[in-house]
């Protein structure tokens, strides 16, 4: 299950520098979790049917098992793959397969993180469509995506973000809620999800306060999606459920009774 803000993952492979390199990847991007290694295609199956990851960096080549058999042993709805193997000659059934990715060995970092950011928008873009309140017939015709961007500019009226050589006019209106993750952000706008390099604060200190809250460390929501809370836990118009921190609860309990939602 897709964790917020964050991509679960586990490691398979036999080989000990191998482990090692990806490990060493892993723990560069903020966005990646590492719950599990294992160094054969059978400890790799426990891990995956007891932690549920959201991706697998899979080696094809291991001894008993290989990469390609333990696919065939997981259920439809498993996690995204990466294959990471030294023969090209496995590329082909890999994309048969329905792998998301196939990397060469020796992996580059950049090669690696290119990868990732194609399962972080494939199971974004499919976790933010399926909470959707708007039905997907009345979506602009575009294809959802995650962007890599630099924000640029705050007005009261808009947000301008930077995206490659493109800048992009966000009415603060049309977000629905932003997560942080570490010096990074996640804005949830439309059908588009946009990466930003930025703090929280910052942000914050930049959208309209009279029309999102702070609901704890890591959300920021827009009042209007929020359709209940109960407990501790806000449900949005999506279904999307996000925590209200301890210390934050007081502050948006007074800020919806104050706007009567």
């Amino acid at each position: 299950m897709l964790s917020p803000g964050r991509l679960r993952c586990i490691i398979v492979d036999d080989e000990a520098d191998a482990r090692h390199l990806t490990e060493k990847y892993v723990s560069k991007i903020p966005f990646l979790e590492l719950i599990g290694i294992a160094e054969n295609a059978a400890d790799a199956l426990f891990l995956i049917r007891s932690k549920q990851p959201d991706v697998v960096f899979l080696d094809i080549e291991m001894p008993e098992m290989t990469g390609f058999e333990l696919l065939k042993l997981l259920p439809s709805a498993r996690p995204a793959i990466i294959m990471i193997t030294a023969d090209p000659s496995y590329a082909l059934e890999g994309y048969e397969q329905g792998v998301t990715d196939y990397l060469m060995k020796p992996v580059s970092f950049t090669r690696f993180l290119k990868a990732v950011n194609k399962v972080d928008i494939a199971l974004t873009s499919k976790q933010f469509h399926m909470q959707q309140e708007i039905p997907p017939a009345q979506l602009p015709v575009m294809t959802p995506k995650t962007s890599q961007t630099d924000f640029f500019l705050a007005q009261n009226d808009f947000l301008l973000l930077k995206e490659n050589k493109k800048l992009i006019k966000v009415a603060p209106s049309e977000i629905h809620f932003i997560e942080s993750m570490r010096d990074y952000l996640k804005l949830y706008w439309s059908d588009r999800v946009a990466i930003i390099h930025m703090t929280m604060a910052k942000l914050e200190e930049a959208l309209p306060p009279t029309q999102f809250l702070r609901v704890n460390r890591s959300y920021i929501v827009n009042k209007k999606v929020i359709r209940e809370i109960e407990g501790n836990e806000i449900t949005t118009n999506s279904g999307r459920k996000i925590p209200i921190g301890v210390t934050y609860r007081a502050n948006v309990l007074a800020a919806l009774q104050k706007n009567r939602i």
